[in-house]
């Protein structure tokens, strides 16, 4: 079984202590004097809305999948800021896609290759991980989003459970996106056009899900603009039993080396 970590550490960005899950396979590292020394390929792993850094611990059985693919998995605690800088709030993404990796990859021994990193999450954590993918796409190989959030704009229109407080703190007072900082149809688009290195991408949601068509809608925005995006859907709904069956989908598609990896 993997080893379980629990780490409360200081943010520099948001002037706090965050909480955070770290999985470590619990197998023996090795060095070579040619190739280096092992490292383990490392999953960044998001909660959903009104979650946090145990959801998937509690929820879903990672700690057993991620021992089997031999993949630390890191898992931060954002709570309900859709994995944004808010406008009257906390810089939760600069926490997360800066400092958070130099901390793991410091304290953990997570290789700091591109093809090594990994980014999943369910509901609004498959929003971040997607956001955090095409935000950072020279630091991640694959994205995987389960019943992802796609649609930023629809936190304020009153189509997800957010209270409106919420959105006035993450969007400003009216609420505003800023699309190629929070919408991920227009980041995907720009970083098309950029000729930039895209990283792989897959979403599933279950048909009875409420947030099914948002897979529908970034499934066929991608093959409108020519950027390959892995689209699985069948049987199944926004809870826990759905996200612990397509966490290991997801592993199994991203396709990890299954052990550790030298660097």
């Amino acid at each position: 079984m993997a080893i379980y970590v629990h780490m409360n550490v200081p943010s520099r960005a948001m002037r706090m202590a965050a909480n955070v899950s770290v999985l470590i396979p619990d197998v023996p590292l090795k060095k070579d004097p040619e190739k280096g020394c092992q490292k383990f390929q490392t999953l960044y792993l998001l909660h959903g809305f009104t979650g946090d850094h145990l959801s998937w611990l509690r929820g879903t059985s990672i700690e057993r999948y991620a021992d089997e693919h031999q993949i630390l998995t890191v898992m931060p605690s954002a709570y309900n800021s859709a994995y944004t800088d808010m406008k009257y709030g906390l810089p939760y993404f600069t926490y997360i896609s800066e400092e958070l990796p130099e901390m793991v990859e410091r304290l953990f021994p997570s290789s700091p290759r591109r093809q090594d990193r990994f980014v999943s999450g369910m509901s609004m954590g498959g929003y971040g991980a997607y956001k955090l993918g095409l935000s950072c796409p020279d630091r991640f190989a694959a994205i995987g989003g389960i019943a992802g959030s796609y649609h930023a704009e629809y936190r304020y229109q009153g189509k997800v459970n957010t209270v409106a407080t919420l959105c006035e703190a993450l969007y400003g007072d009216p609420p505003q996106i800023t699309p190629e900082v929070h919408d991920i149809f227009t980041m995907l688009e720009n970083l098309k056009k950029s000729g930039a290195d895209i990283p792989r991408l897959y979403t599933c949601c279950g048909t009875e899900d409420r947030r099914h068509q948002d897979s529908v809608d970034l499934k066929e925005f991608a093959d409108r603009i020519g950027v390959p995006l892995t689209f699985e859907e069948g049987h199944g709904q926004h809870n826990n039993e759905y996200f612990d069956k397509s966490i290991r989908r997801v592993l199994e598609w991203m396709e990890p080396a299954g052990h550790p990896v030298y660097v």
